[in-house]
């Protein structure tokens, strides 16, 4: 009896609401965070997909290229995204990096877990996990590295190492989010350092961010893992930009 009206008491106090709209979400299971509607408003990546980063092909510039990989160099072997960097996702994912909402690792992490089951992506032959990191001054700003705690999930759910202090940042750069394009490319050159390199040599590295805008950040930082003599690098994100949501 106690029980029951402690727990109703409680919810009044803490509802359980959707994290974007704030409209009551039927259930009490914690990672439950967003109402049906919000779900159903986060768009999925789709094929054609570019061969390389897998972004949506709007046009193609070379056979199975997007605008992006067909003119630049970029350093990791593959990359896939799960979602579009739609208003809407660009929202969720400004709460998870910004907003102190780490429970959306749940669901990032699913929708992750989907889009590689929908393609048939297997990412157990991976040796490692390792997460873009931050620069310890945002760290300590934030608090937490949203790639992390995705990689997290990812590490326990297909028992792949995580190495999350391998890969780190030495260079406190200008919040890629705030330049352009063009200015990404060297904003994040020698932002990134090793340490225990022989934990690389000759392995299959698949890093976690949580988006692919450019591919500047992923590309520098498998640049810096294959220089300490990983095999292979390959990236995946919870989402991607389309073409009109890059910086020009």
């Amino acid at each position: 009896m106690l029980g029951g009206l402690k727990e109703g008491f409680l919810k009044l106090i803490f509802p359980h609401n959707c994290l974007t709209c704030r409209n009551h979400i039927p259930t009490d299971n914690p990672t439950d965070v967003l109402c049906q509607g919000c779900l159903t408003a986060i768009q999925a990546n789709v094929p054609p997909f570019c061969r390389r980063c897998s972004r949506h092909l709007e046009e193609h510039f070379k056979p199975g290229l997007c605008a992006v990989c067909a003119t630049t160099e970029l350093y990791f072997d593959r990359a896939w995204a799960a979602s579009e960097y739609d208003d809407f996702m660009k929202k969720l994912i400004h709460l998870f990096k910004y907003g102190q909402k780490t429970s959306l690792r749940i669901l990032l992490s699913q929708l992750v877990f989907s889009f590689l089951k929908a393609y048939q992506i297997d990412i157990g032959h991976y040796d490692v996990l390792v997460p873009v990191p931050l620069h310890p001054t945002r760290y300590r700003e934030r608090g937490y590295n949203q790639a992390e705690l995705i990689a997290s999930v990812i590490s326990q759910t297909l028992a792949i190492p995580l190495l999350p202090q391998n890969l780190l940042r030495c260079r406190h750069t200008q919040n890629q989010a705030r330049i352009g394009r063009k200015e990404r490319w060297t904003n994040i050159q020698g932002a990134f350092t090793i340490r225990h390199s022989k934990k690389f040599l000759n392995r299959r590295v698949l890093l976690i961010d949580d988006l692919l805008t450019t591919g500047a950040t992923a590309s520098e930082a498998a640049r810096v893992l294959k220089e300490t003599g990983a095999a292979r690098v390959d990236v995946v994100t919870v989402a991607i930009a389309s073409k009109k949501h890059l910086f020009d």
